[in-house]
């Protein structure tokens, strides 16, 4: 009767034992979430873009050519002002006492020079009766030409005067816009010192600030592609100027993009994009930087199957690194599904799962 019951209870065990085991879960597979980005064609890749923003063919600091105190703003910030419209004056006073005093000169030189010729014409006259010698007119006549040397003289401070109170008014040189203006009545400035930036009418530019790396680049563009934050349709630059010497500040170079076509219609100080055009590969791929990993002084890839989508390691050859981007010189076609992030933490025929690229 006992081994009945011990056979019995043996076999209920083992039918809770293999229950359990139907029960527990399977391991779940290891699947490695990745982004990725498709190997192009190498045809071309899109060249680099630059911010920058619109600017006048022709600025202009403005100075006084003369010291003194500003007495008068004639123009502010922003305004657009005529060729020959006055923007600022200076105090004229000592200017006018000085132009007073060269009228005086030139008064006094002509009336000098008048005595002389009168005093001329009597010594020929006696010189006629001889009652002078003819050394004694030769005095005279050259009594007239110092006279008449002093009234040129005369003549000429005179209008160096008039010019130095002219210079009192500070006049645009075009027709344009006042892009900065710093004559606040008051101030007392030196000859040649700028006191206003003039943008004058007509072809507009862009100014952007171009790296060391990318100079050569951009000196070799043929032409540049400039699209405005404001919308509208693409324009066509070319480069007109690109500074000899880094800002000392930026240390970048200082470019100007002229925009080809009819420019009038863009504002000083919109903001624009500069874009060099596409650039050959010679039939290279580019891949991101952190695509590639470095093994025993080797170079792989992670290619993604497209059917299993697992991942296979593939050597690769680098032709070269430029910034953040590989060019891979063979192992890679183009339309290949290459693993960019987390390269380093997969292992052959590893299952993944692909990210939004």
């Amino acid at each position: 009767m006992t081994k009945p019951l011990f056979r019995l209870g043996g076999l209920l065990l083992g039918v809770a034992l293999l229950s359990a085991c139907q029960d527990k879960p399977a391991a779940p597979a290891d699947i490695r979430p990745v982004r990725y980005t498709v190997a192009g064609s190498g045809a071309s890749q899109e060249g680099d873009s630059y911010a920058g923003e619109i600017r006048a063919r022709h600025e202009t600091n403005l100075s006084f050519r003369v010291a003194g105190k500003v007495v008068a703003k004639l123009a502010g910030n922003g305004e657009r002002v005529k060729k020959g419209q006055p923007l600022a004056r200076l105090d004229p006073g000592d200017y006018q006492l000085d132009l007073s005093a060269k009228e005086a000169q030139l008064a006094a030189a002509e009336s000098d020079l008048a005595q002389q010729q009168l005093n001329l014409k009597r010594y020929r006259e006696l010189l006629a009766k001889q009652f002078i010698s003819q050394a004694q007119v030769d005095a005279q006549q050259n009594g007239v030409n110092a006279a008449a040397a002093k009234v040129r003289q005369a003549r000429a401070a005179l209008s160096a005067s008039r010019n130095q109170t002219g210079y009192t008014v500070l006049a645009a040189d075009a027709d344009g816009v006042i892009s900065q203006m710093q004559a606040e009545p008051g101030l007392v400035v030196a000859a040649g010192q700028p006191v206003a930036k003039l943008s004058q009418d007509g072809a507009r530019e862009v100014a952007i600030q171009v790296p060391e790396n990318a100079l050569d680049a951009v000196r070799q563009a043929g032409g540049f592609r400039v699209t405005l934050w404001k919308g509208g349709a693409p324009l066509t630059g070319r480069l007109r100027e690109l500074a000899a010497d880094a800002d000392p500040a930026t240390r970048t170079y200082p470019a100007r993009i002229a925009i080809e076509g009819d420019s009038r219609e863009l504002r000083l100080g919109m903001t624009a994009n500069v874009q060099l055009p596409r650039r050959q590969n010679g039939g290279q791929l580019k891949l991101p930087l952190t695509a590639l990993l470095d093994e025993q002084g080797k170079h792989y890839v992670w290619r993604v199957d497209d059917k299993t989508l697992r991942v296979s390691r593939l050597p690769v050859t680098v032709v070269g690194i430029d910034g953040e981007s590989v060019a891979i010189g063979g192992g890679v076609r183009p339309g290949d599904k290459i693993v960019t992030a987390g390269v380093h933490l997969l292992r052959d025929q590893q299952q993944v799962k692909l990210l939004s690229q």
